[in-house]
């Protein structure tokens, strides 16, 4: 018999975002659509009829999260009635006596695993199936030999859920050759980015991701399990990217070449959507205003913000004559430095002169 499964972790629900360059409002359209991820995962469930739900660790983000909140993905869960959830709480919602899912009326088909120094074993008898889990109590959970000590009923499926690190020193490590015959399937979380470490051991990602530490596709990974075999499909469900991309500068750029540079640097469907950030080296000629690209830049993208790793390059000219020109006099109190911060002093100060509109 086959069972039918989806397997999510990390989606941070009513996470606040950090990221400085974003406003308020766009924070708040972030989280919401931490909540669409969500939907989109049950709107699945109910149009495959899923079995299982494999939840691996920080379903929401547990400092911040509302009780109206936790009561809102109660009744989401009720509603997939037929289908059997499995959670494991993870770093951001440890469990402990001050978690907050204690408090709340979980429908019949939610299963919260609560141990946490030992591993918890919940049988569904009707398919066979086993599967072996423990939550985090705190930010740092060091009970890995729990896990080796697992010992499986072979002739059930046996699932391993669990928020961990494989082969890390972080995050409750586990050795990968200790599981990795173990089990069935690995339904693993605490990655937010899609991996495979193997075929029966698998990272889902976060469904949406979070900064620009998480480039790349972000989803869900939906599958049949059975005896023996295993098939599953990673399911890319985000509605935006965070990328990054990289221009090298070079003095003789003219300001229009530069700004084809930023706004040709990706498809027009990604830069519309997407989040962006360009990563700008080389050098520029100190006759060219960045500030002046970047503000144009900004009407072609969703969302963009720079990092300014470039240098100003100061041409060869001859000063002679030019005492009161205030540009050029400030220019000669810099030499050429890959001094990031004092590239950032000349970068400040010359967009100042030029704001007053001071020219040769």
């Amino acid at each position: 018999m086959k069972i039918k499964f989806i397997h999510t972790s990390d989606l941070h629900l009513g996470r606040r975002f950090d990221i400085k360059n974003f406003s308020l409002k766009e924070r708040e359209k972030r989280r919401q659509e931490l909540w669409d991820a969500f939907d989109e995962i049950i709107r699945r469930i109910k149009k495959k009829s899923i079995k299982y739900l494999f939840i691996a660790g920080d379903l929401t983000d547990g400092e911040y999260i509302r009780y109206k909140d936790l009561n809102k993905i109660s009744a989401i869960f009720k509603s997939i009635a037929e289908t059997n959830i499995i959670i494991a709480c993870g770093q951001s919602d440890p469990y402990n006596i001050n978690n907050m899912y204690e408090y709340i009326e979980w429908p019949t088909n939610v299963y919260i695993v609560k141990a946490t120094d030992f591993v918890d074993k919940l049988h569904f008898p009707k398919d066979k199936l086993c599967i072996h889990s423990m939550s985090w109590d705190k930010q740092k959970n060091e009970k890995a030999q729990a896990i080796y000590d697992i010992s499986v009923d072979e002739s059930k499926l046996n699932v391993l859920l669990l928020h961990c690190e494989i082969n890390s020193t972080d995050r409750l490590p586990i050795n990968l050759n200790v599981i990795k015959n173990k089990f069935d399937y690995c339904a693993l979380g605490g990655r937010h980015n899609y991996e495979q470490i193997m075929d029966k051991v698998v990272y889902c990602g976060s469904p949406e991701p979070l900064s620009f530490k998480e480039t790349g596709d972000h989803g869900i990974v939906e599958g049949t399990l059975e005896k023996a075999s295993i098939e599953y499909t990673f399911l890319q469900i985000a509605k935006r990217k965070f990328n990054i991309r990289n221009i090298k500068l070079d003095a003789s750029y003219s300001f229009n070449k530069i700004l084809d540079l930023i706004k040709f640097s990706g498809d027009t469907f990604s830069n519309i959507k997407d989040y962006v950030r360009i990563n700008l080296t080389g050098t520029v000629s100190t006759e060219i205003s960045m500030d002046e690209i970047e503000n144009e830049s900004r009407q072609f993208f969703y969302y963009i913000e720079f990092e300014h790793n470039y240098l100003y390059k100061t041409e060869d000219k001859n000063y002679e004559g030019n005492e009161y020109n205030i540009i050029e006099s400030y220019k000669l109190q810099f030499n050429d430095s890959d001094d990031k911060l004092e590239q950032q002093a000349f970068k400040l100060g010359l967009e100042v002169l030029r704001k007053e509109k001071v020219v040769d």
